[in-house]
């Protein structure tokens, strides 16, 4: 009961801070089953699952949204996000062979907290293949390449990728292409007013086809395709 009250209230909007500010402070009281927690990041099974293995990752800061979480100050949180999901699958097997992570922004965000929703057993999105890749570019640096999905199945629908292959354990390259994955939303926003229509931040890991070392993101806004 209790944790459905408090669900409820974490989702208006002027409880954002107050709820990060509970985890960066006394994460060690808050009635949800956690599985996993670190100095900067917690994770927890979501008190209303939509999915299967169905869990919360967020950073143990108010960050109240992806943009926000570009900044200088709070852009390392991203990072960590991803080092806890491997973790996560280290700990807990049921995530090792496929897994997404999905982050909500704009008016598909419900708390105003960032958060995480990592879970198996459902595709979000189309598979992105090199070998389809579409011929025009949204945005390419040194760090990212952005661009369209060669089968979309949403109305507004994005590939991040790095723009060369990243050599395993180079951690300055990670750190610039993480910070700039968050910086794409901005980019992305400017010319299709994603945060207004609300968009998804999506990663799919499958054991059998994903590369490890190369992650690969999606951004979906607007209505689903198919």
């Amino acid at each position: 009961m209790l944790k459905e009250v408090l669900f409820k209230i974490a989702k208006g909007s002027f409880m954002g801070k107050i709820v990060g500010n509970a985890f960066q402070y006394c994460s060690w009281a808050l009635p949800v089953k956690k599985v996993y927690s670190s100095k900067e990041v917690i994770a927890f099974c979501h008190p209303h699952p939509s999915y299967e293995n169905h869990i919360i990752i967020s950073p143990k800061r108010a960050v109240k949204n992806l943009q926000q979480m570009a900044s200088d100050r709070f852009s390392k949180y991203f990072l960590k996000i991803w080092e806890t999901a491997k973790d996560i699958c280290v700990m807990y097997p049921e995530y090792s062979d496929a897994f997404a992570i999905v982050a909500n922004g704009g008016k598909r965000q419900e708390v105003q907290q960032v958060h995480f929703h990592m879970f198996t057993n459902h595709e979000i999105v189309n598979e992105y293949s090199a070998q389809e890749q579409a011929e025009s570019f949204f945005y390419r640096d040194s760090n990212i390449c952005v661009l369209e999905h060669p089968a979309p199945d949403w109305k507004v629908h994005f590939v991040i990728k790095p723009s060369a292959s990243r050599m395993a354990g180079n951690e300055e390259y990670e750190d610039m292409y993480f910070r700039s994955v968050l910086h794409s939303i901005e980019l992305l926003n400017n010319e299709f007013d994603i945060v207004q229509r609300g968009y998804s931040l999506v990663y799919q890991y499958n054991k059998q086809k994903s590369d490890k070392e190369c992650p690969v993101f999606h951004i979906v806004s607007g209505k689903k395709l198919k």
